[in-house]
Protein backbone atom coordinates (compact mmCIF):
# COMPACT_ATOMS: atom_id res chain seq x y z
CA UNK A 1 0.00 0.00 0.00
CA UNK A 2 1.47 3.32 -1.08
CA UNK A 3 0.78 5.94 1.54
CA UNK A 4 1.60 9.59 1.09
CA UNK A 5 3.90 10.67 3.94
CA UNK A 6 2.14 14.04 3.98
CA UNK A 7 -1.16 12.33 4.85
CA UNK A 8 0.60 10.40 7.62
CA UNK A 9 2.00 13.68 9.00
CA UNK A 10 -1.38 15.44 8.98
CA UNK A 11 -3.06 12.49 10.67
CA UNK A 12 -0.28 12.16 13.23
CA UNK A 13 -0.31 15.84 14.15
CA UNK A 14 -4.11 16.18 14.04
CA UNK A 15 -4.88 13.23 16.28
CA UNK A 16 -2.10 14.12 18.70
CA UNK A 17 -3.61 17.64 18.99
CA UNK A 18 -6.96 16.00 19.77
CA UNK A 19 -5.29 13.74 22.34
CA UNK A 20 -3.47 16.56 24.13
CA UNK A 21 -6.35 19.02 24.25
CA UNK A 22 -8.89 16.32 25.05
CA UNK A 23 -6.79 15.09 27.97
CA UNK A 24 -6.38 18.57 29.45
CA UNK A 25 -10.11 19.38 29.09
CA UNK A 26 -11.19 15.99 30.49
CA UNK A 27 -9.18 16.11 33.71
CA UNK A 28 -11.48 18.71 35.36
CA UNK A 29 -14.60 16.79 34.27
CA UNK A 30 -13.09 13.60 35.72
CA UNK A 31 -12.71 15.54 39.00
CA UNK A 32 -8.93 15.30 39.00
CA UNK A 33 -8.78 19.09 39.24
CA UNK A 34 -11.46 21.66 40.07
CA UNK A 35 -10.96 23.62 36.84
CA UNK A 36 -8.85 23.99 33.72
CA UNK A 37 -5.66 25.74 34.79
CA UNK A 38 -3.30 27.98 32.85
CA UNK A 39 -1.22 25.35 31.07
CA UNK A 40 -4.27 23.49 29.82
CA UNK A 41 -5.94 26.69 28.73
CA UNK A 42 -2.76 27.93 27.05
CA UNK A 43 -2.44 24.64 25.17
CA UNK A 44 -5.99 24.54 23.83
CA UNK A 45 -5.99 27.65 21.64
CA UNK A 46 -2.77 27.08 19.64
CA UNK A 47 -3.53 23.38 19.14
CA UNK A 48 -7.00 24.31 17.88
CA UNK A 49 -5.27 26.49 15.26
CA UNK A 50 -3.02 23.56 14.34
CA UNK A 51 -6.16 21.40 13.99
CA UNK A 52 -7.58 23.92 11.50
CA UNK A 53 -4.37 23.74 9.46
CA UNK A 54 -4.40 19.92 9.59
CA UNK A 55 -8.05 19.99 8.52
CA UNK A 56 -7.22 22.16 5.52
CA UNK A 57 -4.33 19.87 4.57
CA UNK A 58 -6.50 16.75 4.93
CA UNK A 59 -9.18 18.37 2.79
CA UNK A 60 -6.59 19.21 0.10
CA UNK A 61 -5.44 15.56 0.24
CA UNK A 62 -9.05 14.37 -0.31
CA UNK A 63 -9.25 12.94 3.21
CA UNK A 64 -12.66 14.33 4.08
CA UNK A 65 -13.31 12.36 7.28
CA UNK A 66 -10.11 13.52 8.98
CA UNK A 67 -10.74 17.07 7.73
CA UNK A 68 -14.22 17.06 9.29
CA UNK A 69 -12.89 15.57 12.54
CA UNK A 70 -10.10 18.14 12.77
CA UNK A 71 -12.37 21.08 11.90
CA UNK A 72 -14.94 19.86 14.44
CA UNK A 73 -12.27 19.30 17.06
CA UNK A 74 -10.84 22.75 16.42
CA UNK A 75 -14.27 24.32 16.79
CA UNK A 76 -14.95 22.41 20.00
CA UNK A 77 -11.61 23.27 21.57
CA UNK A 78 -11.55 26.83 20.28
CA UNK A 79 -14.97 27.52 21.74
CA UNK A 80 -13.94 25.84 25.01
CA UNK A 81 -10.81 27.99 25.17
CA UNK A 82 -12.83 31.14 24.52
CA UNK A 83 -15.28 30.15 27.24
CA UNK A 84 -12.57 29.41 29.79
CA UNK A 85 -10.78 32.66 28.95
CA UNK A 86 -14.02 34.60 29.45
CA UNK A 87 -15.07 32.88 32.68
CA UNK A 88 -11.63 33.13 34.26
CA UNK A 89 -11.81 36.90 33.93
CA UNK A 90 -15.37 37.22 35.22
CA UNK A 91 -17.42 35.76 38.03
CA UNK A 92 -20.35 34.71 35.82
CA UNK A 93 -20.93 31.07 34.98
CA UNK A 94 -23.39 29.58 32.54
CA UNK A 95 -26.34 27.66 33.95
CA UNK A 96 -25.66 23.93 33.82
CA UNK A 97 -28.64 23.36 31.52
CA UNK A 98 -27.07 25.74 28.98
CA UNK A 99 -23.73 23.92 29.29
CA UNK A 100 -25.65 20.68 28.72
CA UNK A 101 -27.01 22.02 25.44
CA UNK A 102 -23.51 23.09 24.41
CA UNK A 103 -22.17 19.57 25.00
CA UNK A 104 -25.23 18.04 23.35
CA UNK A 105 -24.87 19.91 20.04
CA UNK A 106 -21.25 18.77 19.84
CA UNK A 107 -22.36 15.22 20.73
CA UNK A 108 -24.83 15.27 17.82
CA UNK A 109 -22.11 16.50 15.46
CA UNK A 110 -19.63 13.81 16.49
CA UNK A 111 -22.36 11.14 16.48
CA UNK A 112 -23.08 11.61 12.79
CA UNK A 113 -19.36 11.86 12.03
CA UNK A 114 -18.98 8.54 13.91
CA UNK A 115 -21.76 7.05 11.75
CA UNK A 116 -19.76 8.09 8.68
CA UNK A 117 -16.56 6.49 10.00
CA UNK A 118 -17.45 2.80 9.75
CA UNK A 119 -15.16 2.24 6.76
CA UNK A 120 -12.27 4.27 8.15
CA UNK A 121 -10.70 1.71 10.45
CA UNK A 122 -11.12 0.71 14.06
CA UNK A 123 -8.99 3.44 15.71
CA UNK A 124 -11.02 6.30 14.16
CA UNK A 125 -14.29 4.48 14.78
CA UNK A 126 -13.49 3.98 18.48
CA UNK A 127 -12.16 7.53 18.86
CA UNK A 128 -15.35 9.04 17.44
CA UNK A 129 -17.56 6.70 19.46
CA UNK A 130 -15.72 7.73 22.61
CA UNK A 131 -15.91 11.41 21.73
CA UNK A 132 -19.64 11.49 21.16
CA UNK A 133 -20.34 9.36 24.26
CA UNK A 134 -18.11 11.71 26.30
CA UNK A 135 -20.02 14.76 25.14
CA UNK A 136 -23.37 13.02 25.63
CA UNK A 137 -22.44 12.10 29.22
CA UNK A 138 -21.35 15.68 29.93
CA UNK A 139 -24.63 16.97 28.45
CA UNK A 140 -26.79 14.58 30.50
CA UNK A 141 -24.76 15.28 33.63
CA UNK A 142 -25.25 19.02 33.23
CA UNK A 143 -28.96 18.74 32.43
CA UNK A 144 -29.59 16.51 35.45
CA UNK A 145 -27.14 18.29 37.75
CA UNK A 146 -25.59 14.85 38.22
CA UNK A 147 -21.91 15.33 39.03
CA UNK A 148 -21.30 11.57 38.81
CA UNK A 149 -22.33 11.49 35.15
CA UNK A 150 -20.06 14.46 34.40
CA UNK A 151 -17.20 12.57 36.08
CA UNK A 152 -18.06 9.55 33.91
CA UNK A 153 -17.89 11.87 30.89
CA UNK A 154 -14.48 13.06 32.09
CA UNK A 155 -13.17 9.51 32.27
CA UNK A 156 -14.66 8.73 28.85
CA UNK A 157 -12.84 11.84 27.61
CA UNK A 158 -9.55 10.58 29.03
CA UNK A 159 -10.04 7.20 27.33
CA UNK A 160 -10.97 8.99 24.11
CA UNK A 161 -7.78 11.04 24.34
CA UNK A 162 -5.79 7.82 24.64
CA UNK A 163 -7.60 6.51 21.53
CA UNK A 164 -6.61 9.69 19.66
CA UNK A 165 -3.00 9.20 20.73
CA UNK A 166 -3.14 5.57 19.58
CA UNK A 167 -4.53 6.68 16.21
CA UNK A 168 -1.65 9.14 15.88
CA UNK A 169 0.96 6.60 16.96
CA UNK A 170 -0.48 3.87 14.71
CA UNK A 171 0.10 5.97 11.63
CA UNK A 172 3.67 6.80 12.61
CA UNK A 173 4.54 3.23 13.55
CA UNK A 174 2.79 1.66 10.52
CA UNK A 175 4.29 3.95 7.93
CA UNK A 176 7.43 5.24 9.58
CA UNK A 177 8.79 8.69 9.17
CA UNK A 178 10.84 9.21 6.07
CA UNK A 179 13.56 11.82 6.06
CA UNK A 180 14.03 13.31 2.62
CA UNK A 181 17.10 15.43 3.39
CA UNK A 182 19.84 14.31 0.95
CA UNK A 183 22.52 15.80 3.22
CA UNK A 184 21.58 13.46 6.05
CA UNK A 185 23.66 10.30 6.07
CA UNK A 186 22.76 7.25 8.11
CA UNK A 187 25.57 5.52 9.92
CA UNK A 188 25.63 1.82 9.17
CA UNK A 189 26.40 -0.50 12.06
Amino acid sequence: MNVNSKSVATTTVGYMCLALTGWMLSMPNAAWFPKLYGHGSAMTYPLAIVLVVMGILCFSQSRALDAIIFFGGAGLFWSDYTYYAATNSSASMDPSSYTGWYAFIWAVFFCYVWLGSFKSGLPRLLFLLGLWLTLLAVAIGNWANAHGIIVLGGYLGLITSILAAITSAKDVISHGIKVSDPNLELVKA
